[in-house]
């Protein structure tokens, strides 16, 4: 019996180590895409940044490309975890409490509080995001940089437009028309989302570092301007998909 958990116990610290390599592997190859770009990284040099042979990263990856797909992949599963968050605990819950109705693109609320609620946690939403594309703002200056050159990798960026799609394959919209039939996006909101919103916080995610140390200012001062213009680009987009029922 002691044997037999000697032995589990080696196997669970062979797998943590295992995983603590590929966590590294990741790290090291967004740290140099972001510095070198794509094309300019050897598959060495990630394994020498990981501090692991080059012959473990064919374990976890079958190319540098694989490596690329599972950056991008891991970032979109969080924002894609995010939003399902807001879209559950915000939108459908006040859907089913009766003090939202959607009418086409429009949200119409049933009185001013529950207005002012939707907003607050919208605000709260827009926060998490940004401090989310800031966290990985490797990887996002990657998919912008790799998107900007129009390589066989510029698709990346573009896989936000996933979760704008109305099509029954993107599961935050048809979450939301589950719960309310009369849903639908207009292309005019995703044209504004996408150029307005979504762009906007890649370059200031990709680009964020530079300006910090060109401006001086603090993370803190630089995270609250963020999310200060990111709620006024907000409100001017969406405004008019907002109101209050009559």
């Amino acid at each position: 019996m002691t044997n037999r958990l000697v032995k589990m116990e080696e196997k669970l610290v062979k797998t943590e180590d295992r995983l603590e390599a590929k966590a590294r592997i990741l790290q090291a190859a967004s740290r140099l895409f972001s510095e070198k770009g794509y094309d300019g990284t050897r598959v060495f040099e990630i394994a020498e940044a990981a501090g692991v042979n080059k012959a473990l990263i064919y374990y976890y990856f079958q190319s540098k490309e694989d490596i690329l797909d599972s950056l991008i992949d891991s970032l979109m599963s969080g924002v894609r975890s995010i939003s399902l968050d807001f879209v559950n605990n915000v939108i459908k819950a006040m859907l089913g409490a009766g003090s939202l109705a959607i009418d086409g693109d429009k949200f119409l609320f049933a009185d001013q509080e529950a207005m002012k609620y939707f907003q607050l946690k919208l605000n709260r939403y827009y926060a998490d995001i940004i401090d989310y594309a800031l966290q990985n703002r490797r990887v996002v200056r990657i998919a912008m940089l790799e998107s900007l050159k129009g390589g066989k990798h510029q698709g990346g960026l573009f896989r936000i437009m996933e979760l704008l799609d109305s099509g029954p394959e993107n599961y935050l919209y048809s979450s939301i028309k589950a719960a309310d039939q009369e849903v639908n996006y207009h292309e005019e909101l995703v044209f504004f989302e996408f150029f307005f919103l979504i762009i906007p916080l890649v370059s200031m995610a990709a680009f964020y570092d530079e300006y910090k140390a060109k401006s001086l200012l603090s993370d803190e001062r630089l995270k609250e301007m963020a999310l200060h213009s990111y709620v006024v680009l907000a409100e001017g987009i969406g405004g008019r998909h907002i109101a209050v029922a009559e």
